[in-house]
């Protein structure tokens, strides 16, 4: 006797639907239908997973600690000189003061190395996992992060007003990002 591939009840020869689930029975078959597991499913409706490691991600993590650890080292007296600056723009209720020097000079330092550590961890991306867009993201992210160390610095050396270094910045920033819009536009990704 054969049996509906959906649900397995029994059927009749000349039936078109199963009168227990109500699924067409265009193809009669007298075996069981196999039960496919979550897993088969899930790979079917989303593609095969991809087990990898992201091991360039964990070198990003670990250059980006090392630079905090510098950071301090650099500045021992950083988290004080933060208190009392954060204090004073509690007390005179605004926020436009001028950090002092140690905490410019620090933030200098932090944005530099961050910067240099992008260039890196895009060759590291780029040897280990071949992913060109994503190398390319982090040498733009670090020439960004150097002109904004560079941009602390002047304003530090009081070459540069802090409106302008919110203004160069946001366009240097705006620019950037525009160029890697326009290389993925021009070099779109190629589909397998």
């Amino acid at each position: 006797m054969p049996t509906c591939p959906k649900c397995g009840a029994d059927t009749n020869d000349d039936d078109q639907f199963c009168r227990s689930c109500g699924a067409p029975l265009a193809v009669k078959t007298s075996e069981r239908p196999v039960e496919e597991s979550y897993a088969r499913e899930r790979e079917t409706c989303f593609g095969a997973r991809e087990r990898r490691r992201d091991i360039s991600g964990l070198i990003s993590f670990g250059i980006f600690l090392i630079v905090v650890a510098i950071t301090f080292l650099a500045n021992p007296n950083l988290t004080s000189d933060l208190q009392s600056w954060i204090a004073w723009v509690a007390e005179e209720k605004t926020i436009l003061s001028r950090p002092p020097q140690g905490v410019i000079s620090s933030a200098t330092l932090f944005f530099g190395l961050l910067g240099i550590s992008d260039f890196l961890v895009a060759g590291v991306r780029f040897a280990i996992d071949k992913h060109g867009r994503r190398a390319f993201a982090d040498v733009l992210s670090g020439i960004a992060l150097l002109l904004l160390s560079y941009l602390i610095y002047l304003y530090g050396s009081r070459a540069l007003a802090w409106p302008m270094v919110l203004v160069i910045g946001s366009v240097a920033c705006g620019l950037l990002v525009v160029l890697y819009g326009v290389v993925l536009h021009v070099f779109p990704k190629k589909t397998q």
